[in-house]
């Protein structure tokens, strides 16, 4: 008789991360065997109890990870009120896309790496703090990046009072043709930072405390795991390897 947290539960149902299910559970949405459970360290009978989320009775998938290189003008959400574009458009070749959710999340206009799961607790170890996953930009800002503003980025930048750890700032060189806001065949700089926190709209927060403006937003890391050879706009499938990858485990 194997008995299990029910915010463990939940997440393990794809219905979203660890701790987004806790709050579900609080706000008495969840129902065990008829009954409205709000504690947290309630723990449910795989075999007996049945558990219903929103009037659905719920069943453990199998759990799955996809890496997204997410173009720009998607949301990185599983619906939207004004019917615009989400992620989950560019996977209408899945059967199960309307189970899967972002872990993270990309704004509008950024672009690059997404992991899309509906396995609640490898979202979470993704996300927390404390697992310190790696997450790694290229951002191309409106001018070179002054080693005095390097040297503040590398002791760390406080944003809403809290501080922003960089792990790693490293730069690399290309020719920028198509962006109006540079000369033809001017090479371009770019910054390539390595952060574990995800706060949302992090990278341009930062750059803007600093008065930069951040003319493109790429995400090409997640802890071990780069882009490399999945195409904009397309995915792939995890392997059990790619998962070991991106949790930063040998």
């Amino acid at each position: 008789m194997e008995k299990i947290r029910i915010s463990k539960f939940l997440a393990q149902c794809g219905i979203n991360s660890r701790r987004k299910c806790e709050n579900l559970i609080l706000n008495g949405q969840v129902k065990v065997n008829g009954v409205v459970v709000k504690e947290l360290f309630y723990k449910i009978d795989l075999e007996k109890d049945v558990v219903e989320y929103n009037g659905k009775i719920l069943k453990i998938e199998n759990k799955i990870v996809i890496a997204l290189n997410k173009p720009k003008g998607y949301l990185c959400t599983v619906k939207d009120d004004f019917n615009r574009k989400t992620v989950l458009n560019l996977l209408e070749d899945l059967n199960f896309k309307n189970r899967l959710y972002p872990i993270g999340r990309l704004d509008y206009n950024s672009r690059g790496l997404l992991l899309l799961t509906n396995d609640g607790d490898f979202a979470y170890k993704v996300l927390h703090p404390k697992f310190n996953i790696d997450k790694t930009y290229e951002v191309t800002l409106d001018r070179d990046l002054s080693q005095k503003d390097k040297y503040k980025l590398l002791n760390g930048i406080k944003i809403d009072g809290v501080l922003v750890e960089i792990k790693d700032i490293n730069f690399t060189e290309e020719y920028h043709e198509d962006n109006k806001n540079y000369d033809n065949n001017k090479k371009v700089k770019k910054v390539i930072l390595t952060i574990h926190e995800g706060r949302k709209r992090i990278i341009r927060r930062i750059f803007k405390e600093l008065n930069y403006k951040v003319m493109d937003l790429k995400r090409i890391k997640i802890g071990n795991f780069d882009i490399d050879g999945i195409k904009e706009g397309s995915y792939k499938i995890l392997s059990k390897d790619d998962l070991k990858k991106v949790l930063m485990l040998k």
